[in-house]
């Protein structure tokens, strides 16, 4: 009872608190971006951590924790449906409740796994080589006339970097997921990251503004 009247109270004075002013930014192009959530949900521990490999590349790889993370739900849900499987072929029957319910929970497991690994290790790259930042696979040939989109943003397009925050409430839990974008000069934002780890937003916020040479606006 106190813990959710706790978490009651921090729902309160989040949506009590004052929005962030982009006006206070001093740029026209602030006015005309959004700033709600890019992305919906996120995590309350960091997803993701900038990696340089070389002077001219970096790029976002997945955390151990969240490797570790997305491993368990594919594992536990291949072992639950395996079990149900194994108890089928036992049984000689193939519509048992019981079984089928277990295959079915676990192939749900393992597919909610399989598509946070997938999604939580995909490519986000800056290359100078390229002039581009990217995620998932790109052609190298479809970098060279690209224009800004959700994937991808072209070096000479990037105005600013975008830092927001979202409270996330469930029945279980709350928290703040902190949301690093690319904005335009025309305004359209690509999502870089999104995730509970302030510190690491604000680091990695900085190294990125010093190698593709543009400001930080913090709505955080």
């Amino acid at each position: 009872m106190f813990r959710k009247l706790m978490e009651k109270l921090k729902s309160l004075s989040t949506e009590s608190s004052l929005p962030f002013d982009p006006a206070t930014l001093d740029d026209p192009v602030a006015l005309k971006t959004d700033w709600s959530p890019l992305k919906q949900g996120g995590a309350n521990f960091c997803t993701q951590k900038l990696v340089q490999i070389s002077p001219h590349r970096y790029e976002f790889r997945a955390a151990a924790g969240a490797i570790c993370f997305y491993l368990i739900f594919l594992i536990l849900g291949l072992v639950v449906s395996g079990v149900g499987l194994f108890q089928i072929l036992q049984s000689g029957k193939i519509f048992t409740a019981g079984p089928l319910i277990m295959g079915g929970v676990g192939l749900v497991f393992a597919l909610v796994g399989g598509l946070m690994l997938y999604f939580g290790t995909r490519p986000v790259v800056f290359d100078k080589q390229h002039n581009c930042f990217w995620k998932g696979k790109v052609p190298a040939d479809e970098l060279i006339y690209a224009t800004a989109n959700e994937l991808l943003m072209p070096f000479d397009q990037i105005h600013a970097i975008q830092l927001i925050k979202e409270y996330v409430s469930s029945d279980n839990s709350s928290y703040y997921s902190y949301e690093m974008n690319l904005v335009s000069r025309d305004g359209v934002r690509t999502n870089v990251v999104d995730h509970g780890d302030l510190d690491k937003i604000h680091a990695d916020a900085n190294t990125l503004a010093e190698f593709l040479e543009v400001p930080i606006w913090n709505g955080i």
